[in-house]
This record gives C-alpha cells, sequence and structure tokens, in this order.
C-alpha cells in the first residue's frame, strides 16, 4: 500500500493539459480562462464629470465672480456636446456625460448662481480636474481583466461585457465517465427486491463534478460480469476521466480490475493506505486516468475529497490545495494503525475562529446518514499517538471546498 500523499502526488503528475475553446460570455460562468482576457477599450472612453453642474476651463472658472460665462450648450449622458469651449463659456453637464475637451473644471449644480443664462457667481472650493473622471481611469486599453487560469465569476462576466468583448477563450470542460458497478445495484425509482440497493454514488459524483465544471457522462450500471463491464467502459472512449465505483477489491465478483487490465490499462498504483478507501486504483488508459473507487458511498465520497477534487482543479489548471485547518477533538482518541484515517464529525465554528471536532462515534462505511450529518473529517495519520479531548487535530471542513458538499 502507498500513502495518500504519494497516491496524490501520482494520480496529480498524469495530467494532460486540456485544450481551449471559444465560450460565450452568457455561458462562461464558472468555465476556467485559457488566455490572458485584455480590454479592447479605454474606460471610461472620454473624460466624464462625476457630478451634475457645469463643464468650464478652470481659468475662467476662478474669475466667474467678476467675469461670468456664458452657458452655450449641455452634454448629457449618450448625448455629448460638440465642440471646444470658447473664452468664458461653460456647459450644463449630467453625471457620466463627457466634457469638452478643453474643460478642465466642474461647478457644481447647487454651487453656481444662475442669471440670463450666465453663471454669475459660485460659492465653491474650484479646484483643477476635480469631480472629473479620466480617460482610462478605470480601464486602460491592454489592461488585463482577466487572468489566465482564473475561474470565471460574475464579475469577471460584467468587466468584460463592459469592454464590448461577447466570448472568452476557455479550457474546454473535462469529461467524466461514471461507471457504477454491481449485481445488487438498482436504479432510482425502480422497485427493489430484498437483496437489491438503489446506485447513490452516481448521483452523488454527478453533482459534484458539475459543481467543479466538469461534464458527467453517466455510463449507468454494470453487471458482475466481464462482458457487461467491457460494453460499458468501451463508452467512455473520449472522456478524459473514467471513475468507477465498487468490484475493486479482492472478492470472486470483483472485476473492475482485470478488465479494465484486459482493456489496455497501465496500473499507476492500487491500495492506498487510508481509511475507508483502501482498494483504490489509479492508471491510464490511453490517455484517459481511470480512477476505481470502493463502492460503500462514504468510501467514494471520501476518496472524491482527497483525490478527484483535486484531478478535476488540476485538469483546468486551477490551483487547489485541499483545505484544512486545525481544530480541537472534544473526545479521548485511541492510537490509530497503519492507515490514515478520515472520521466523519461534527464541527462547530466559534466566534473566536476555534473549530470543536466531535467524531462520530460510529464510524461504518456504509453508514450515509452519519456522512450526511457530517461538517467535516477529522484526520488521523498513520500511526498516530492516542490523544485525549481538548487536544488538537486536523480536520477537512467541507463549507471551505465547496458550497454544494
Amino acid at each position: 500500500m502507498i500513502t495518500v500523499n504519494e497516491a496524490l502526488k501520482k494520480i496529480l503528475m498524469n495530467v494532460d493539459d486540456l485544450n481551449h475553446e471559444t465560450v460565450n460570455l452568457n455561458s462562461s460562468l464558472g468555465r476556467v480562462a485559457s488566455h490572458d482576457v485584455k480590454s479592447n477599450l479605454n474606460l471610461p472612453q472620454n473624460n466624464l464629470s462625476s457630478m451634475d453642474g457645469y463643464a468650464i476651463k478652470y481659468k475662467d472658472a476662478i474669475v466667474i465672480n467678476n467675469n461670468p460665462s456664458s452657458i452655450v450648450g449641455e452634454s448629457s449622458a449618450g448625448k455629448p456636446f460638440e465642440g471646444n469651449l470658447g473664452k468664458s463659456e461653460c456647459i450644463k453637464i449630467s453625471t457620466g456625460a463627457v466634457l469638452p475637451i478643453n474643460a478642465d473644471c466642474i461647478i457644481l449644480k447647487e454651487k453656481a448662481i444662475i442669471k440670463d443664462s450666465k453663471i454669475v457667481s459660485c460659492n465653491q472650493n474650484l479646484k483643477k480636474n476635480k469631480y472629473i473622471r479620466f480617460k482610462g481611469l478605470n480601464i486602460k486599453i491592454g489592461d488585463i481583466i482577466i487572468k489566465k487560469n482564473t475561474k470565471i465569476t460574475t464579475r469577471d462576466i460584467g468587466i468584460t461585457a463592459s469592454t464590448n468583448q461577447r466570448n472568452i477563450k476557455a479550457y474546454k470542460k473535462p469529461i467524466i465517465s461514471v461507471l457504477s458497478t454491481g449485481n445488487e445495484l438498482s436504479t432510482v425509482g425502480q422497485k427493489l427486491n430484498r437483496s437489491q440497493i438503489i446506485s447513490s454514488n452516481s448521483f452523488m459524483l454527478q453533482s459534484l463534478i458539475n459543481s467543479l465544471g466538469g461534464k458527467c457522462n453517466d455510463l449507468g450500471i454494470a453487471r458482475d460480469d466481464q462482458n457487461s463491464l467491457k460494453n460499458k467502459i468501451l463508452k467512455s472512449k473520449g472522456s478524459d476521466i473514467l471513475l468507477t465505483t465498487g468490484g475493486i477489491s479482492i472478492g470472486d465478483h470483483d472485476l473492475v480490475k482485470s478488465t479494465l487490465i484486459d482493456l489496455g490499462l497501465k496500473v499507476v498504483f492500487w491500495k492506498i493506505a487510508m481509511r475507508p478507501g483502501k482498494p483504490i486504483l489509479y492508471g491510464k488508459l490511453k490517455k484517459m486516468s481511470v480512477l476505481c473507487f470502493p463502492g460503500n458511498p462514504v468510501s467514494t465520497f471520501v476518496s472524491s475529497i482527497i483525490y478527484l477534487i483535486p484531478l478535476i482543479n488540476k485538469l483546468q489548471n486551477i490551483s487547489y490545495k485541499t483545505p484544512i485547518k486545525e481544530a480541537i477533538i472534544s473526545k479521548d482518541m485511541e492510537r490509530n494503525d497503519e492507515r490514515e484515517d478520515y472520521i466523519r464529525a461534527k464541527l462547530s465554528f466559534l466566534k473566536n475562529n476555534e473549530i470543536i471536532a466531535e467524531p462520530f462515534p460510529k464510524q461504518d462505511s456504509s453508514m450515509t446518514k452519519i456522512l450526511a450529518n457530517s461538517q467535516g473529517l477529522i484526520i488521523r495519520k498513520r500511526f498516530a499517538n492516542a490523544i485525549k479531548a481538548g487536544s488538537k487535530v486536523l480536520v477537512i471542513p467541507f463549507v471551505h471546498i465547496n458550497q454544494s458538499l
């Protein structure tokens, strides 16, 4: 058995870069930019007023009490004043409107005294260039507005649209084929006999994959025979990852490994010193990464946290590291054995940023209700010593990974 860290390192070092494609801005949320996105425009494109008032030359404004300025026009948003200001001339201007080229001062509307279409005086501490938003103040042509390998947010979409760009170059969505295996599995909605269980892993995995920006190809359920497995696996052609659940241990009906090898799988490793999730297999089928998880939903979930999430992020060139925090354990814990433990726990987040971790007393990997009621996982390293309540431990809070968890 290899360690968790060794397994993760081997998985991530065998990742091929995805190609990129042009994506419409309306469809780009959550995608990852494959190139820097640069502005095509200066924003604003012209000098604008940030206040309602009057645009004037500063040299005329400072003598306005002795030499009134004539109001010769107006500039409003979308309807600029055409031309330059002459001596002792000004225009009425609205917030966001374009200034005449030679205007460099704004007299506020409420500070101006108007008589016979002239400003005859103003009660304002006049300053040159005050209340002016200069061309390129926000963004200049060529500025990077989205950096390469950034996951695109609603704010990124807004700023890109403001620079008059309709499309973004993004990495293609990683395609992950999911195959559930087992004679005992039945699909949701079907009537069960006493030997059957619902295939819930595919639903959990599909929702996780979608939340991470991947595209899930659900291959359905394969029975515990090589023909059924081969037929399903061959349908994963063109995927970036094949993800199987079940049939990967050493039982007489665990045929996933041998079937994959018959199809050309090059095994990188099989079995990891962890609990739950020991019989995980990873390999390459031509260019496709193949991850085989145990069938128990808890094992599948924990394995996904440790391996699948980092792999999908790596495929999209997203810098990612599983968030691990320090917490205070609420109960005594025994010495651990040779397998790294991932223990389901309730996490309480205190106002002083402390976390209290309370492990559930039962940790059987079939108990999905406990998983559903957990807020995170306690990590117990291999051969960790026994500890008392109040000691510090490491935890993985689900909320720090993905709000969907």
